[in-house]
């Protein structure tokens, strides 16, 4: 009992504990905390514009990318399933950076601006979007025929079936689909900065142009963290959404 305890315990916490302490002695040693903490008003503010860039990008990403997943399953609409998969899959191949130089180049052409949070937004939806609808197809599809048609003779509805069954038994695909496209976004956000987004990407970049470590890593640690601790609040999240008869499936 106390070997397994030991053994759980140094593969879960130990590897963390000393990534935190890397992390906080280079934060101390560059000069990071001193520069954070004389700038306590900035740092919140920008913690606030990448926390608005994920949020709203996020909610977007998984509103779209669950809807177009769930069209891509539909015997009705099968026949624009390939275009859809085929879009998502060039986009996704295209870099971070890439993305926000296409919205930068593109949006003006729309007769919108490609400065500000707005095109900063749309880059970063058009980014994490991917992995949810690929997730999502791939959920729905995986439930068992044999289920559904135990469904429909019982006389349920397609939209019963669907609600009811296949996106319950789908969601832990989807959730994952989800972590990834989060993890994609909170990474990708201070590129946000080059087309005026806003957020970490400030200090990011103020510090790389400036040679200043202190300054680069008073923005860089914030997203890694940030990154943690969104993926630990989705895991939570999964744990909620996922009913426990298909959690029990999963690690039986």
């Amino acid at each position: 009992m106390t070997s397994n305890f030991l053994t759980t315990f140094f593969r879960k916490f130990v590897p963390a504990l000393v990534a935190i302490v890397i992390v906080l002695w280079l934060y101390k040693y560059y000069g990071a905390l001193e520069y954070t903490l004389k700038n306590l008003a900035e740092f919140f503010r920008l913690i606030y514009e990448h926390l608005i860039l994920v949020i709203i990008s996020m909610a977007a990403a998984i509103a779209v990318g669950i809807t177009l997943g769930v069209i891509m399953t539909r015997k009705a609409l099968e026949g624009i399933s390939p275009v859809i998969m085929a879009v998502v899959n060039v986009w996704q191949s295209v870099p971070s950076l890439g993305v926000i130089a296409l919205a930068y180049g593109i949006l003006p052409l729309l007769g919108m601006s490609g400065i500000g949070i707005v095109p900063a937004l749309i880059a970063l939806f058009m980014h994490a979007v991917a992995p949810i609808v690929r997730n999502t197809y791939a959920g729905v599809e995986s439930v068992s025929s044999d289920v559904i048609e135990s469904a429909t003779g019982m006389g349920m509805t397609q939209k019963q079936i669907l609600f009811d069954i296949e996106i319950p038994n789908a969601m832990p695909v989807i959730m994952g689909g989800v972590r990834t496209s989060t993890a994609i976004i909170v990474g990708t956000a201070p590129l946000a900065f080059l087309i005026g987004g806003g957020g970490l990407g400030f200090w990011i970049f103020t510090g790389i142009a400036l040679v200043d470590m202190g300054i680069m890593l008073a923005g860089a640690v914030p997203v890694a963290l940030l990154a943690m601790f969104v993926d630990y609040l989705l895991a939570m999240l999964e744990k909620v959404v996922v009913s426990k008869g298909i959690q029990a499936d999963q690690y039986a």
